[in-house]
């Protein structure tokens, strides 16, 4: 089974340079069935922490930044998600709260899109 990080890269990678999942594992040397079912057992757990709290995931690139794991969910990331729900942006109520080193607090709050979210956190991680 791959590990959440190896499952994250590859889903982050092919949505940023715009390949299919196939194209990259591989370029990687990974089978398609160990990716596929690594993905699908992490989509499982996301959906029954979901449940339970609302606290976003981050990981740390190797420049230091903060982004958050891509959703494992192929209902809402995968090629066969209807076009519609691709094309519409899906807002969540959420409330944000950060602290600088400083001791600065601040909190954001209303309805954001994922990219809303993405941006928030990657514009933190640079100044908070």
């Amino acid at each position: 089974m791959l590990s959440k990080e190896e499952v994250a890269d590859v889903i982050s990678y092919c949505k940023e340079h715009g390949c299919s999942y196939k194209e990259r594992l591989a370029e990687l040397g990974i089978p398609e069935w160990k990716f596929y079912d690594s993905k699908y057992k992490y989509a499982i757990r996301e959906r029954k922490e979901f449940d339970k709290c609302r606290f976003l995931q981050l990981r740390t690139g190797s420049d230091g930044s903060m982004t958050p794991f891509p959703s494992f969910d192929s209902a809402k990331t995968g090629r066969k998600a209807d076009k519609a729900s691709r094309c519409t942006p899906q807002y969540s109520m959420l409330s944000i709260e950060l602290q600088t080193d400083a001791g600065t607090m601040m909190r954001i709050q209303g309805e954001m899109t994922p990219d809303h979210l993405a941006a928030i956190i990657q514009s933190s991680s640079r100044h908070v």
